[in-house]
């Protein structure tokens, strides 16, 4: 995973509107990226702030399931705790039914 690609996408997310059809792109673009490799991800989410946390939550189902990792999961716990404004207790939850798969 290339840290400043992600970086890059998620600013060009936080200016796109969310009617704009191009979000898609980036959701995918994003997904890819973060989907890549699982620890380099994690260690990601460990340091990203909580804006950032909030334009990555509207794909985390997407990444879980390309990943299916329990420390995935557990990061994300652990981030639902960090930020508690966020509310992503139902994505994490959703995204740990896919390790189930």
């Amino acid at each position: 995973m290339e840290r400043e690609k992600v970086v890059d996408c998620l600013c060009e997310r936080m200016f796109v509107n969310n009617d704009d059809p191009v979000i898609l792109e980036i959701w995918d673009e994003l997904t890819m990226l973060l989907s890549e490799n699982v620890l380099e991800t994690i260690d990601f989410l460990n340091d990203c702030t909580e804006e950032q946390m909030f334009y990555i939550s509207e794909i985390i189902e997407d990444i879980s399931y390309n990943v299916k990792s329990r420390e995935f999961i557990d990061v994300l716990y652990k981030l639902c705790e960090k930020y508690p404004n966020l509310k992503m207790e139902s994505d994490v939850m959703l995204a740990e039914s896919y390790m189930e798969r």
